[in-house]
């Protein structure tokens, strides 16, 4: 019932919205993934996805209202999928022929300097104005998370982080805050990030240690990434950018561990378990 109320919401979406387009050859395909199921739409000279905004996702951190208003500005210089609209809870963007890049592909992106290239060219647009809200999320994910597993330790840590400075930032500038292999699009023209839901403004040291974090990347190979990244943006310091960089490390942490909470409390899938041992560990939990 919820695939069928889907699909009759897109259909009579892009009735509303797109009256010259012919519905009725239409074909859905859910898409799935971390965060949210998406739709591809398929019909007569049409190729798109839907993506819904969820109650659930946005105790997560994704809004697809800001997902519309970064991808408006990325798509128009080629670093994103172009957006159609945004309207009754949908995103409708361009669906982008390609492939997914394997987990080899991305290390060797990571590896070649390519991914830091893609990353310099987002980092020098101009702020979307859609700030990131860290506290905010943090206060989020604490609401949402399990209560029976919050305990005293967990508690002076989500205090330490909703009342300490944030590090000073290096770089103000749109981040994509989610880049791994899954989101990396490998086409005839070249590599496009996809998937934008958690994109906003902030410090570019932030964005380096979320990638840092996520490809368990050790130090050689993080200073290798950022002294590439600065050929590209050669006002900046790769030493500097580094220090800035293990700032912000724990704060990433803190962040991925509280919405692995979250996801576990949404689905009680045990792969969102499975990771949060390494996490706690890392800030000192127990």
């Amino acid at each position: 019932m919820k695939a069928f109320n889907s699909k009759q919401q897109l259909t009579e979406l892009v009735r509303h919205y797109f009256p010259a387009v012919d519905t009725a050859g239409f074909h859905f395909e859910p898409i799935s993934g971390l965060s949210s199921e998406s739709w591809r739409i398929s019909g007569p000279d049409i190729e798109w996805l839907a993506r819904p905004q969820s109650t659930w996702g946005r105790q997560t951190g994704t809004d697809r209202q800001r997902e519309f208003h970064l991808l408006r500005q990325m798509g128009a210089v080629g670093l994103a999928p172009r957006p159609l609209l945004w309207r009754r809870g949908w995103l409708i963007i361009e669906w982008v022929p390609g492939r997914i890049a394997t987990a080899d592909e991305f290390a060797d992106l990571l590896a070649n300097g390519a991914l830091a290239s893609i990353l310099s060219r987002i980092h020098q647009q101009p702020c979307s104005g859609c700030p990131l809200e860290l506290r905010a999320l943090f206060a989020r994910h604490w609401q949402q998370m399990d209560a029976r597993r919050r305990s005293p330790a967990l508690l002076r840590l989500h205090q330490h982080f909703q009342r300490s400075p944030w590090p000073t930032p290096l770089a103000y500038a749109p981040l994509h805050l989610d880049v791994h292999a899954e989101n990396l699009l490998i086409t005839e023209q070249g590599v496009m990030l996809i998937d934008w839901e958690y994109a906003s403004d902030g410090d570019i040291a932030f964005e380096m240690a979320f990638i840092f974090r996520a490809n368990q990347m050790d130090t050689p190979a993080q200073l290798d990434f950022l002294a590439t990244y600065q050929r590209y943006r050669p006002g900046l310091s790769a030493r500097r950018l580094y220090r800035h960089v293990m700032q912000w490390l724990p704060w990433v942490d803190y962040l991925v561990l509280m919405w692995f909470e979250v996801r576990w409390r949404q689905t009680r899938q045990d792969r969102f378990l499975r990771a949060l041992p390494a996490l706690r560990r890392q800030l000192g939990l127990n």
